[in-house]
Formats: C-alpha cells, sequence, structure tokens
C-alpha cells in the first residue's frame, strides 16, 4: 500500500503556486491575453472573452490540423467576441501524461498541447519555479518526501484547470491519491519505453533517484516497482524508437476514441510491447 503523502504546512503557498502556474501558463500561450482556467469557468468562453485577431477566420497561425478544428458555425468563429478556447472541437480539454522519467513526457506533452492548441503545464518545472531550487536541491535540502508533498499540491491545482496537457513527474501517478484525482479529473496517458531506452536519455541527467553504482538496474527495478500504479493509466503508449510526432498522432486518435466511449474504462489497452531505438525525446 502507498505511504499517506506528508502534508507540510507550506510546501507550497497558494499565492506562490498561483503566480508559478501563470508564468508557466504564460509560457506555452498560445492565445493573447489568456489566463489559467478553472474547470468551473465557463467552457465555451475560457479566455477571458479575449479574441484572437490573429488567427483571422481559419487560424493560419497554428497548425490546428492534427487534432482539432475551429467550429465556425453559429454566427462564425469571432461571433460576439467569444472567441476562445471552448469553440475548439478537439478530443478533450484536459490531460496528463504519466510514466517513469526518460519516457518522453516534457516534449511528448509540449507537442501534443500544440496540436490540440491547449496550454501545457510540466509539474516538476512548476515545482522548481515555485521554490526556487532544483528538484535534487530539493531532495539534497528538503527530502523526498517533502517533494512528494509538493507534487500534491499541485496535483490538486491543476485538476481544476481546463485547457490543459499536463506532463507529470514521474512518481507523481504512482501515489494513490494523485492517481485517484488525476483519474477523476480526465485521461491520462501512460508512455511506456524500456530500461535501456531511459538510461541513454537520463545518462547525463542528475535525477537523485538514478544515483547508483548500476543506474540501469535501479531502473529496471523502479519500473518494476511502479508497473501496478501506472498500469492503472487510461491510455498507453509505446515511445520507443518513434519519432514524437508520430507518438502525438497515436495519442489524439486514443484521445477520440476515448472520447467516444460510453462506459468509462479504466484502461485503453494495456501497457504496450517496448523495444528497439531511441525516440526523439
Amino acid at each position: 500500500m502507498t505511504t499517506p503523502l506528508p502534508e507540510p504546512e507550506s510546501c507550497l503557498p497558494d499565492a506562490r503556486l498561483d503566480e508559478g502556474l501563470a508564468e508557466q501558463w504564460a509560457d506555452s500561450e498560445l492565445f493573447p491575453g489568456s489566463e489559467p482556467v478553472p474547470s468551473s469557468s465557463s467552457r465555451l468562453l475560457g479566455m477571458n472573452g479575449s479574441g484572437l485577431d490573429h488567427l483571422g477566420t481559419s487560424g493560419p497561425d497554428l497548425n490546428l490540423d492534427v487534432g482539432v478544428k475551429l467550429d465556425s458555425g453559429a454566427g462564425g468563429i469571432a461571433a460576439a467576441g467569444t472567441l476562445g478556447m471552448g469553440l475548439i472541437d478537439r478530443p478533450v480539454g484536459w490531460v496528463a501524461l504519466a510514466g517513469f522519467m526518460g519516457t518522453g513526457k516534457s516534449r511528448i506533452g509540449w507537442e501534443l498541447s500544440r496540436a490540440l492548441a491547449l496550454h501545457f503545464v510540466d509539474t516538476d518545472k512548476l515545482i522548481t519555479r515555485v521554490v526556487g531550487k532544483s528538484i535534487p536541491e530539493v531532495f539534497a535540502s528538503e527530502g523526498e518526501s517533502y517533494f512528494r508533498a509538493c507534487e500534491g499540491e499541485v496535483v490538486r491545482r491543476v485538476t481544476r484547470l481546463d485547457y490543459a496537457v499536463v506532463s507529470l513527474g514521474g512518481g507523481t501517478f504512482v501515489h494513490e491519491d494523485n492517481r485517484r484525482i488525476l483519474l477523476e479529473r480526465g485521461p491520462v496517458v501512460v508512455l511506456w519505453a524500456t530500461p535501456e531506452t531511459i538510461l541513454a536519455r537520463t545518462r547525463h541527467s542528475d535525477r537523485p533517484l538514478l544515483q547508483a553504482s548500476d543506474p540501469l538496474a535501479r531502473i529496471a527495478a523502479l519500473m518494476s516497482e511502479r508497473e501496478g500504479a501506472y498500469r492503472q493509466g487510461t491510455i498507453h503508449v509505446n515511445s520507443d524508437g518513434r519519432p514524437s510526432e508520430e507518438i502525438v498522432e497515436e495519442i489524439i486518435e486514443r484521445l477520440w476514441q476515448y472520447q467516444e466511449q460510453t462506459i468509462y474504462e479504466p484502461a485503453l489497452g494495456g501497457p504496450p510491447e517496448v523495444g528497439g531505438e531511441r525516440a526523439a525525446d
């Protein structure tokens, strides 16, 4: 059973978390004047009523042909100045990416957000931005339990957003409370890769969990330990030996299938067989 997450009093104060989220939101800004949209807000406006003048009527400045299209019906795209995220036809308005470190969550998440015309939030980067320390520094000075508590606070915040692709840290989905909250919010896409691929992608990083005499064995052990949790994701995609564009296209296709499901199933297919060369990451 997963150990309950500790709850320090001021891991990520709400004001700083919202500030950090707004900064990261701006980093991935697709449209002028947009702000983080709580899921309780109007799904039709979603942009504080700001028009997207630079898109014109067909969106030539954005590549929307992969996963979305602009709905120009009911009075036209710019009707009453309500053009916003909610008028784009896409399979989902929120999705999270989970999986082990080095499976491509950040790269694929960013490209998926571009394809779906959604904002992108990277939870690890959000935490480091708010606390002002790198993840290795947080582990060294505060300990892993503190970092996991911060992850929990971020999960509770990002699941209140609309119009976002959320890239999760490798251990975030492992904790039962996080997993439950995320799956209740929407689909969670789990990316998979072999231990060898992951080592190749992370070899030169300073990730705390890989500081071992035999990092490949450490990766294999951690993946085995976490596999049961990862299997509870909604959609499973192999990132080994594949270009990122191909992976994004598969995710979008699977998300359309997810949308069409009349009965929610915990997993649309189990973890894929992984192998081959390193995927673009």
